[in-house]
């Protein structure tokens, strides 16, 4: 018997299911074609890609709070900066009731037009495949934003140190703001689209609660396939945030922190269109 991926699938493809096997048996002169495009992909190690965006999410949200003392992709912290700004607080954070409302509300806009893939094959190859291109795009012209200098505050720790120590508001954050809260509305669609929902990629309270919760925490490796990716997800997204961080002291600047962000999420798309398909079986006659 073959050995079970580490991070095994929960999700069973339905034995009434049927198959485009027509356009895989048969010879073509493409590796890609508009067939096998419009397959939907195979639910077994697609926990892997899932739980990388956890890294991404440490690395832009190490860069976003650094440059703007607001999150891009948790948003209950936002929620809650948010209702300081009412107050006023803190106080030697200006503006930041409007910063943490652009990223609440970019990451509601992205959750909405990226679910609007559930109309078109939404587990197919090609409409993963754009959903993060579009997430690599859009995480690059915020890279580009801080590297050429137009917000200084995404690109060097010392020009975000400069502003908060002047307390001033450079609402130009407010671009990468708004472009990395709405791919990330994207990302946690995409965990959803492909079933595992156990995997938020965005938050971590409530996945150390469902680790801690879970009756088969010390189960064999193989036996707890949700915990193994709750327990992958927390270990990425510790890993991207500490990554960000020692980039952000780094010559290499915090915008290096989002140009590896955006090549990973490039890196996804680029997989999902190679992904192997989804085995279905046709439903047997009587």
């Amino acid at each position: 018997m073959a050995p079970e991926p580490v991070l095994p699938t929960s999700n069973d493809t339905s034995d009434t299911a049927s198959i485009n096997s027509v356009s895989r048996n048969q010879p073509n002169s493409s590796f890609i074609t508009r067939a096998r495009l419009r397959e939907d992909v195979n639910i077994q190690y697609a926990d892997i890609p899932v739980c990388l965006c956890s890294l991404v999410s440490g690395l832009c949200d190490s860069v976003a709070f650094n440059a703007a003392s607001v999150f891009v992709s948790m948003q209950t912290g936002n929620t809650v900066f948010l209702a300081l700004g009412t107050a006023g607080l803190p106080a030697n954070v200006p503006m930041l009731w409007l910063k943490a409302l652009c990223s609440i509300g970019s990451f509601m806009a992205g959750v909405y037009c990226f679910g609007q893939s559930r109309r078109f094959r939404p587990q197919s190859k090609l409409t993963l495949a754009a959903n993060f291109l579009m997430q690599s795009i859009l995480i690059f012209i915020a890279a580009a934003l801080a590297q050429g200098g137009v917000v200084p505050a995404f690109g060097l720790l010392s020009a975000a140190e400069e502003l908060a120590a002047r307390k001033d508001a450079d609402l130009k954050v407010l671009g990468p703001i708004v472009l990395l809260a709405f791919q990330f509305g994207g990302q946690i669609c995409a965990s959803r689209i492909l079933g595992f929902n156990e995997v938020p990629t965005n938050v971590l309270t409530s996945v150390y609660c469902d680790i801690f919760n879970d009756p088969k925490l010390f189960a064999p490796l193989r036996a707890n396939p949700k915990r193994n990716r709750r327990i992958a997800a927390v270990l990425l997204m510790l890993i991207g945030s500490v990554g960000g961080g020692w980039l952000a002291r780094s010559d290499a600047g915090m915008s290096t922190a989002l140009w590896i962000g955006g090549a990973i999420k490039l890196g996804i798309a680029v997989a999902w269109l190679l992904w192997k398909p989804t085995e279905l079986k046709v439903a047997e006659k009587k």
